[in-house]
């Protein structure tokens, strides 16, 4: 099957744009397309027009031919390519990038295992029956901000969310169904964010939970999350019909997918001067969420001043930037679908104040809810614990207990070479492949040492070769520096979150004549490395390059160019890194650490000590602080730093911070602080900071609670509008045993007095009557003699519930205020002073009706 001469002439015209932006392999990558005829012309060209600057030199030609050779197969292979558009079918399957992840050549390996498994299926029937193959092989598990790539994933069997869905839109685009992954880079209504699936089937876009069977399309345990979003996107990197193209990332289009998960509108900034209309302005269109304003859509001013972008209903901030000066506001977009900013008002700085402000989530929606049948239902509980079953069991197979214990024998500490083994996941013969290596006497430890250097997502996909060339270079330094100097900072191979790539004989022997002029003058180095720039048209944020190929391709953005740094400096001896707080390259010198590039204002030192009272501060959630640079404020990374007795001491460089503090209320909306100081060269300044105080009407929510079902004490079904019964009732779901609900028996038998007086009904829930052999909640139910308790598979009802009322499906006890049908109030886990609050709410409720 043929490209349309319509496509392959806009795709040439594209590249012959984008030819000149690709750096020093442009003459091989040209070369090599000589080679290419038709389809597979066309394809690469379009690769090589549209990937980001940091592809161009990580990975090889040939390694993008394989993903056009395999996509073309598909396209005349599978039952429904030839129904696929141009358009959805280059961006969404043939594509060979979905996130940040590592490009490697798999797309086969996963069509090996799938196309016989959907032989025969519709394409909606084949993207569930993937999604049940990825849930046999993948769940869920926190992890950092890297993300691995769809094979490490397979052999780890978890990732994040961002992980799950990079996984399963391979797996789908594997078998030829176009699909993407979405991305909400902030909710408004709780400080986190989500990444989902959507599949292409017939003519029409679909949502998916990425690794997380459903029986029907369109339905995940974000569809009421995603119904009070302010913004979700996808990427595209040709223009689509029908979608909404917010901004670029370098040459990718972000599309705004909002209008099918949310009430949605245009919103527009107008930005002007004194001399009228202010055109090229970056307007930051930012949600508050984590204490920090973060940008989900950024767009430039036109000709007319006026930056758009289509919003849900709720408060958004506005960040106008343009040469360095700013100018900020506050809107409601449900209240409004424009705002007019005066950037003759703009400032390089703000001066010192206190403001306190409050921020609004999106209303509750139960748009595009999908409610199931029972027999769907119970289909979908034996399909996730069938395939959890399996997921299990395939993941036992990871772990070597014998050959893991005979090596950690070898170790001063075992159980620390155990630990990382059984982290390793599917990694494990790569980990000990290199535990197993002889550097020579005395050696040994630190290889542990430098595994433990590592990230412990780094366990599950490093190879043994790398670390083997790096450990071996590294060692002729480690006389040179004490241990907590040489290991972190020489014999650890990561400077961020990039790729792990081997570096230390391609560097060390490009470098050979100027090691002894760069080890003296480490600041060489920067100044090196400061010609490796990336074309705009080809930066993308998110990918920094490794060092290998930031010197193939000869681009860097400036994060690449500080990994390129670090990896230099430490190949050379010198201890280098990424300073975590505020992500500049430094060298280590003289018993300190320097910053690798300096400018104007930026040398010396200041302290601050932040002086917090009794509150319980944890950064990126209700507190975070940024610096101000070129009229942005970057957030800092201050998430190890530690309170003492109420103060934090923090060593900053001099220059103009805002700090913010949140409280957010269960129904979404925020009351903050905002504080705007200086710091100069050598001032030590303290900052008197506290929350924002919320009164108790503030709690309440107001959330239509989905029918479930209960089992009474002879296994009879009891319905909620039975159990609840048209009362005010405090519904808890128990784990008994556990802390957290130990904690809120105890709350309750010590209130016992008070809750048997409330005019409520208080409803316990547990999973079988093996809780009643636990004292403590024995105990509490002889001090509440009105409990009424109930039995119930808490996949059923605690975790549902829990996401609809938008707190943590993951932490028991579950806590939720009912009148009638509705929620009022809702928690998760365990917060001191519970009972009292749960008393205040009922009473504040009682005045309220």
């Amino acid at each position: 099957m043929t490209f349309s001469q319509e496509l392959q002439d806009s795709v040439h015209q594209q590249f012959l744009k984008t030819q000149s932006t690709l750096g020093l392999r442009g003459g091989e990558i040209l070369s090599r397309l000589e080679g290419c005829e038709g389809d597979r012309r066309t394809a690469m060209e379009f690769f090589y027009s549209t990937m980001p600057s940091a592809d161009l030199g990580d990975c090889d030609f040939s390694l993008y031919l394989n993903y056009v050779d395999f996509g073309l197969f598909l396209r005349e292979n599978s039952p429904w390519g030839s129904r696929i558009p141009e358009p959805i079918f280059l961006n969404y399957v043939l594509y060979y990038r979905i996130n940040n992840e590592k490009i490697e050549d798999c797309r086969k390996f996963f069509y090996d295992a799938l196309h016989e498994r959907i032989r025969g299926m519709s394409m909606k029937e084949a993207a569930l029956e993937v999604n049940i193959w990825c849930a046999e092989h993948v769940t869920y598990q926190a992890t950092d901000e890297r993300t691995v790539s769809p094979l490490t994933a397979l052999k780890s069997s978890y990732g994040r969310c961002g992980e799950e869905s990079t996984f399963t839109v391979t797996a789908l685009r594997s078998v030829g169904i176009p699909a993407r992954q979405v991305y909400t880079p902030r909710w408004a209504h709780c400080d986190d964010n989500h990444a989902w699936v959507e599949v292409w089937c017939d003519g029409e876009w679909y949502f998916l939970g990425a690794c997380e069977p459903e029986p029907v399309l369109n339905r995940g345990w974000f569809t009421e999350a995603a119904a009070r979003s302010m913004l979700m996107d996808s990427k595209s990197f040709l223009p689509i019909d029908g979608e909404e193209a917010i901004c670029t990332d370098g040459q990718t289009l972000i599309l705004n997918e909002i209008r099918r998960y949310a009430e949605a509108r245009r919103f527009t900034v107008t930005v002007t001067g004194k001399a009228g209309p202010v055109s090229g302005a970056t307007v930051g269109f930012e949600l508050l969420n984590g204490a920090e304003f973060y940008p989900v859509a950024s767009v430039v001013t036109d000709e007319a001043g006026k930056a758009g972008v289509t919003l849900g209903f709720g408060s958004v901030h506005i960040h106008v930037e343009k040469d360095g000066k700013f100018a900020e506001t506050f809107a409601d977009t449900e209240e409004t679908d424009t705002v007019a900013v005066d950037f003759s008002e703009a400032v390089h700085s703000e001066p010192e104040m206190l403001e306190e402000f409050r921020f609004r989530a999106p209303k509750d929606s139960t748009r595009n809810m999908v409610l199931l049948t029972p027999e769907q239902k119970e289909l979908r509980r034996q399909t996730i614990d069938c395939a959890e079953q399996k997921r299990q069991q395939y993941a036992k197979s990871f772990y070597q207990k014998e050959k893991a214990e005979r090596l950690a024998a070898n170790f001063a500490n075992p159980q620390e070479v155990l630990a990382v083994l059984k982290a390793a996941e599917g990694n494990f013969e790569e980990l000990y492949r290199f535990l197993s290596k002889d550097f020579g006497a005395g050696t040994r430890e630190l290889q542990l040492k430098m595994l433990q250097s590592l990230a412990k997502k780094d366990w599950r996909d490093v190879e043994a070769n790398l670390l083997a060339e790096h450990f071996a270079h590294s060692l002729r330094y480690q006389a040179d520096y004490p241990e907590e100097i040489f290991v972190p900072f020489i014999l650890c191979p990561r400077a961020h979150f990039e790729q792990l790539t081997p570096y230390s004989r391609l560097l060390s022997g490009l470098l050979a004549e100027q090691t002894a002029a760069y080890r003296n003058q480490p600041e060489r180095v920067w100044e090196s490395i400061s010609r490796f720039q990336t074309p705009p048209e080809r930066d993308s944020e998110r990918l920094s390059g490794t060092p290998a190929g930031i010197l193939s391709s000869g681009q860097a953005n400036e994060m690449g160019r500080g990994i390129l740094f670090t990896a230099i400096c430490r190949t050379l001896g010198i201890p280098a890194r990424i300073n975590p707080i505020d992500l500049y390259p430094q060298y280590y010198q003289n018993g300190a650490f320097q910053n690798a590039r300096e400018s104007a204002g930026e040398s010396g030192g200041a302290e601050l000590t932040l002086l917090g009272g009794e509150e319980n501060w944890s950064y990126l959630h209700n507190w975070t602080m940024s610096v101000l640079k070129n009229g942005v404020y970057q957030t800092l990374e201050l998430t190890n730093s530690v309170w003492t007795d109420g103060a934090l001491t923090l060593s900053l460089l001099p220059g103009h911070y805002r700090l913010i503090t949140s409280s957010r209320t269960p129904n979404g909306n925020q009351f903050a602080r905002k504080y705007c100081f200086h710091l100069a060269d050598k001032e030590k300044k303290e900052l008197a900071v506290s929350l924002f105080q919320t009164q108790i009407s503030d709690l309440f929510v107001d959330i239509p609670l989905p029918p479930f079902q209960l089992l009474s004490e002879n296994g009879e079904p009891v319905s909620s509008t039975a159990v609840i019964d048209g009362k005010t009732a405090v519904m808890v779901w128990l784990e008994e045993g556990r802390e957290p609900t130990e904690h809120i028996l105890n709350e309750f038998i010590e209130a016992q007095s008070k809750l048997n007086a409330l005019d409520c009904e208080m409803i316990f829930v547990i999973r079988d009557r093996c809780a009643w052999e636990n004292d403590t909640f024995a105990k509490a139910c002889r001090a509440l003699p009105g409990a009424r308790v109930y039995y119930s598979d808490f996949a059923e009802t605690a975790a549902p519930l829990a996401r609809r009322t938008f707190v943590d499906p993951e932490k028991l006890p579950l806590t939720i205020v009912a009148r009638s049908d509705r929620s009022i109030y809702a928690c998760s886990g365990y917060n001191v002073g519970i009972a009292d609050l749960l008393m205040k709410i009922i009473a504040a409720a009682d005045t309220k009706s």
